[in-house]
């Protein structure tokens, strides 16, 4: 979804994998990262209709603009968990967390990232380093869906064990 003021917003339901965020052009207008946007935008709406593929597309062009920014590694890897390539998914994540390790002052989107990492490692058997990812985003400044990672930390052990 996309409001008004142009940020990328999603509906905060825990047991939804879309991403959980908003993209601002706060820190980097640059053109690329505004060509990255439009395309994240788009890559996001496929997404939320269930339209992987042409998703993944968007996401590419996405990453093709603007190869830095973590958000597309974010949208990339439930994109690609949703295709069910869980391990080209992690890989994204991984990358996601690499690129984000460069510029440490990222605060809610890195946040974002590290939920959606959370909520793949409760999924795939690994609740406690899930904890510590959760944990991650919930210490980040500005992330404004708290309350999504506290239900989603409970949820965690269950998510893990079925």
């Amino acid at each position: 979804m996309v409001s008004a003021c142009g940020q990328v917003l999603s509906v905060p339901n825990p047991n939804d994998q879309s991403p959980v965020g908003l993209w601002s052009l706060k820190q980097d207008p640059s053109p690329g990262r505004v060509r990255a946007k439009a395309r994240l935008e788009l890559g996001q709406a496929y997404f939320e209709q269930g339209q992987m593929s042409i998703a993944l597309q968007e996401v590419a062009l996405a990453q093709a603009a603007d190869p830095q920014w973590i958000a597309i590694y974010n949208l990339k890897a439930l994109v690609l968990e949703r295709m069910g390539q869980s391990d080209l998914a992690r890989s994204s994540f991984e990358e996601g967390l690499r690129w984000a390790n460069r510029h440490p002052s990222l605060g809610a989107e890195l946040a974002d990232l590290q939920h959606n990492w959370g909520l793949w490692l409760c999924t795939h058997g690994a609740p406690e380093q899930a904890l510590v990812q959760f944990k991650r985003a919930m210490s980040q400044p500005g992330y404004a869906l708290r309350e999504k990672t506290q239900l989603a930390m409970s949820r965690c052990p269950q998510m893990a064990r079925g």
